[in-house]
């Protein structure tokens, strides 16, 4: 049971930390379930292509090993992969109403894709139950907040990218989003893998490192968070308020929900309250 809870909580606990942070239309669960599994799914392309990338050589001896393997072949592959599911399983999405929805929808993803990974890596520990715990307790607090605030970055830039009209704006947001996920894996990786490199007497100073980004990680995430909390306000003002995001006015239509009463998007499908499907 205690294996379970560390592998299952800290993806629990991050699903509800930020979606409660969702502040004026929160996204149904059946639909953030399914982009949670869409997100455990992608775990298998990713494998793929890591293994095409190392040969199945996951041992690194040296720091340029260390670099390309946390850079090119886990931070690039893995984000890479992880953006490429939600933008196709998202783009069209009516539910997509405001920035914030970027950051739901990527967070879903990387905690899907980050709990599969997590049963792996605790499964193959289970040669012994120290080894097994330490491994568990290890990726709660790390592994696993990475790919969440890694989909809070992406999310942010994707959510921001959905609404704006010239192609060559949303491309140059996306690219941003997903560049930042990289160089925040990526380093998180290298510190992690230095570990094994670095001689005992300095490998305590890659175990700071990690802590560190993941730090600075936490920090960039919460202040994201904040910037599409106040552009999703404006979405959401009172119709008499007229705003002009992206270049159109906005005042929105007041809809609530035939069922508890809730006051729901003009275009949403399904009441974020009661979860009910809108006529």
């Amino acid at each position: 049971m205690v294996i379970l809870a560390l592998v299952f909580g800290p993806t629990v606990f991050l699903f509800y930390f930020f979606w409660v942070r969702d502040k004026w239309e929160r996204e149904p669960w059946r639909l953030l379930l399914l982009l949670a599994g869409i997100g455990a799914a992608s775990v298998f392309p990713a494998a793929i292509l890591e293994f095409l990338l190392t040969g199945l050589k996951f041992e690194v001896e040296t720091v340029g090993e260390a670099f390309y393997m946390a850079f090119i072949v886990a931070g690039g592959v893995e984000e890479t992969i992880k953006f490429a599911f939600v933008y196709y399983f998202t783009k069209r999405l009516q539910e997509f109403q405001e920035e914030y929805d970027g950051i739901m929808y990527t967070v879903a993803v990387g905690l899907g894709f980050a709990t599969l990974e997590n049963l792996v890596y605790v499964g193959a520990a289970l040669v012994g139950l120290g080894e097994m715990l330490t491994t568990a307790v290890g990726r709660a607090f790390t592994a696993v907040p990475l790919h969440a605030l890694n989909g809070v970055i992406m999310g942010y830039f994707l959510g921001r990218s959905h609404f704006m009209e010239e192609p060559e704006g949303r491309l140059k947001s996306n690219f941003m989003g997903v560049t930042l996920a990289i160089l925040f894996h990526g380093i998180y990786d290298f510190f992690a893998l230095m570990i094994f490199v670095l001689p005992p007497s300095a490998a305590g100073w890659s175990v700071v490192g990690l802590f560190w980004t993941l730090f600075v990680q936490w920090g960039t995430s919460l202040k994201l968070v904040r910037y599409a909390q106040e552009a999703s306000w404006v979405r959401h003002m009172p119709p008499s308020v007229q705003v002009d995001v992206g270049g159109s006015s906005l005042p929105l239509s007041r809809r609530f929900c035939p069922y508890c009463g809730y006051e729901v998007s003009s275009k949403a499908r399904y009441c974020v309250n009661c979860g009910k499907l809108l006529a």
